[in-house]
């Protein structure tokens, strides 16, 4: 039983040496998601018309420029975290992605029915289930 634990120990150890990371897919998608959102405010900028009850709630929360500049800031603050492996900018950038998209799931289940109440809540469940894998995920090796 003595060679089999030192063989297992031998294996566990390789394993660990390796240079290996985790890449936070959930992460990664949230930023590239907020960026092209981001770049479409900005694209549009009369894409929010306030004659539609979805659009008069999320001006009335902020208007468009202010979205364009929240995701925008979220997405840069998530990448550059994520380029120079700083954690808590990861945090900061997902916590304002979570912000970002409980406001919008909320702006669109008030003119439920909609596909965005769906996609902007999950979005947000993305960001605030990867707030807790920050400190064990990366896009570098070890």
């Amino acid at each position: 039983m003595d060679i089999k634990e030192r063989e297992l120990e031998e294996i566990v150890n390789e394993v660990e040496q390796r240079p290996i990371s985790i890449p936070p897919l959930f992460e990664i998608y949230v930023t590239i998601f907020s960026i092209a959102i981001s770049i479409m405010l900005f694209a549009y900028p009369s894409m929010i018309d306030v004659s539609t009850k979805l659009y008069q709630y999320m001006v009335t929360i902020m208007p468009q420029g202010a979205w364009g500049l929240s995701f925008f800031a979220a997405g840069v603050l998530k990448g550059i975290g994520l380029l120079i492996n700083v954690n808590w900018l990861r945090i900061v950038g997902l916590l304002l992605s979570a912000v970002l998209y409980v406001m919008l799931t909320f702006c669109y289940a008030m003119s439920w029915p909609s596909i965005g109440t769906a996609i902007f809540s999950l979005m947000a469940v993305f960001s605030v289930i990867s707030i807790p894998f920050v400190k064990n995920t990366s896009i570098r090796f070890k």
